[in-house]
């Protein structure tokens, strides 16, 4: 598998960047680790002239914490440094762990937190050398005319996999983007379009720079789980992102969000309702795990059958839950 030719652009301002991406356009796609990117290039998934690294932006790798104990985390964080960071770990260890869950050392050294969050949907069907794609017709995300999992289905059902999207979702996390030269904020959430051939909103024109994620509280919990068949390396089959805060023993705010499991991280959207002004026991526990059953809808285009996947969506909410 070989690269295809293109022009390496290495901008040193988040305005200079934006000024390429607007020069450039649909031509121009943004890199940093490149874990992701680079495989999906030689795999002929991606095609470009012009490949923007954000790695010389100064400043775009940058961990601080605000002035109410949130945290602000530069997009080009490298995963090794997130998983690594004294500050992360002492506000957000579930965050430091589902950074040293991701891939390898070797990968985690090179891959970057906005790498992880936008990272492509994956299936059976698209993930594949040009030799195979050959033999078989093209699919939606391929720009043919159907789902090789679906057969009567009339979008794409690719899944995505990114393990860090979910817990910070959870956390209510903000994304500070730049898109056309200006800066905008986000939930986190409404970057992802929950389809599987584009995943994300305006990607050509959005630059992510870094995320906030807000103080979660002292009586704040949160924790992340991962379904994968071997612990060194996969991608989650499914994941888990929990948090929850309360006071007195009664649960204020609870939020679940799923990996693995759609086409874009899928937030439980009556887990709060259910759980506000409870306390946390074994039967909640079960209503909650079960709404989060309900709430994951995977198919059959990844590793582990869907049946499967679903099943341990409960268990580890469930797990989540017991430990709390």
């Amino acid at each position: 598998m070989k690269l295809s030719r293109f022009q390496h652009h290495t901008p040193t301002s988040l305005s200079e960047c934006a000024q390429l991406i607007k020069t450039f356009g649909k031509d121009a796609v943004l890199t940093a680790g490149g874990t992701d990117l680079l495989v999906r290039m030689k795999l002929g998934l991606v095609k470009t002239a012009h490949l923007i690294s954000l790695l010389e932006i100064q400043g775009i790798d940058a961990i601080t914490s605000d002035r109410k104990g949130g945290l602000i985390l530069g997009a080009g964080t490298k995963l090794s440094a997130l998983a690594g960071s004294p500050l992360v770990r002492r506000d957000l260890p579930a965050l430091a762990e589902a950074a040293s869950l991701v891939g390898t050392t070797q990968i985690r050294n090179m891959a970057t937190l906005g790498g992880n969050i936008l990272q492509e949907t994956r299936c059976f069907y698209y993930n594949r050398s040009a030799v195979w794609r050959k033999a078989v017709p093209a699919c939606f995300k391929r720009g043919g005319n159907l789902c090789h999992v679906a057969s009567k289905g009339r979008k794409c059902f690719a899944v995505y996999q990114g393990d860090l999207a979910p817990v910070l979702i959870a956390l209510g996390s903000t994304a500070i983007l730049f898109k056309d030269g200006s800066q905008v904020e986000a939930p986190l959430e409404d970057l992802f379009t929950g389809e599987g051939k584009s995943p994300f909103r305006e990607k050509e024109r959005l630059l992510l720079a870094r995320l906030h994620i807000p103080f979660m509280g002292k009586e704040g919990f949160a924790a992340y789980r991962k379904y994968r068949l071997r612990n060194g390396m996969d991608y989650p089959l499914a994941g888990v992102a929990i948090m929850m805060n309360g006071r007195a023993g009664k649960i204020e705010d609870l939020r679940v969000c799923l990996t693995g499991v759609a086409s874009a991280p899928v937030v439980v959207s009556n887990a709060s309702e259910l759980a506000r002004g409870k306390t946390l026991t074994a039967e909640l526990t079960a209503v909650i795990a079960d709404a989060a059953y309900k709430a994951a809808r995977p198919v059959g285009n990844l590793e582990s059958a869907p049946s499967r996947r679903r099943s341990m969506v409960r268990l580890m909410t469930e797990e989540v839950l017991a430990v709390t």
